[in-house]
């Protein structure tokens, strides 16, 4: 008998989602049908999911979240992993999908801002001011070359910290990153409330990236991510 294989599935969409309770008894009832774990949030902004499970149970499971919520573009990250990442399955719902204390609508992300894995090199090697958007834990086992840390223990506290940094005129080039895009969506618009003009995110965050550039020499260290795996 050949070896199933495990796969483990990110993405997230800023997309009005209505009638919540009913979608978390359905996305539940499918995915535990099919013996997926991980944790779905839910909320009026939008989904986040992290979710593990046989390879052709998550691509049914990725078939029918789509066509669920309604969702067209969006950017997977995709991995096969040798065990099951997660023990249980979760389907929450929160005021957020990811909290910063304001809703933000699919409208206000611009797609210009999103960088791939090359174009981000080229900031490192140009001497761009790089912001680290997670938090002190994170930034500690790992990061990109001189990149800022900003000292962050609740992503809540990130406006904050980022109007104290000594940074140069706000017309200069920002590149902020975090483990898979989400935390950077929300973190570009309060870049720009503060008044700062050109700014990229890494595209897919740093998961994507380690997964196209393995051997990178702009990336120093491991990177946690909240399936409780490592990533070199």
């Amino acid at each position: 008998m050949s070896k199933k294989i495990i796969s483990v599935l990110s993405f997230y969409k800023f997309i009005k989602l209505q009638s919540l309770e009913i979608l978390k008894k359905e996305i539940y009832r499918f995915m535990s049908q099919r013996d997926i774990h991980g944790t779905i949030i839910l909320s009026s902004e939008g989904v986040n999911i992290n979710i593990c499970g046989n390879e052709d149970k998550i691509e049914e499971s990725k078939k029918f979240l789509l066509r669920r919520l309604k969702i067209h573009k969006v950017f997977f990250n995709e991995d096969t992993i040798n065990e099951i990442a997660f023990t249980k399955l979760k389907v929450k719902i929160k005021n957020e999908i990811i909290k910063l204390g304001f809703h933000l609508q699919q409208n206000q992300i611009l797609d210009h801002e999103h960088i791939d894995s090359s174009k981000w090199d080229k900031l490192i090697s140009g001497g761009t001011i790089i912001i680290d958007t997670r938090n002190k834990f994170e930034y500690l086992m790992g990061s990109f070359k001189n990149s800022i840390n900003l000292d962050l223990y609740n992503f809540s506290d990130l406006e904050n910290k980022i109007d104290k940094l000594s940074l140069p005129a706000k017309s200069k080039d920002i590149g902020i990153f975090c483990t898979g895009g989400i935390r950077c969506e929300k973190a570009s618009l309060v870049l720009r409330k503060l008044g700062y003009k050109k700014i990229y995110q890494l595209h897919g965050g740093i998961v994507n990236y380690l997964r196209e550039k393995p051997s990178s020499t702009n990336w120093q260290g491991e990177c946690f991510v909240f399936d409780d795996r490592i990533t070199y």
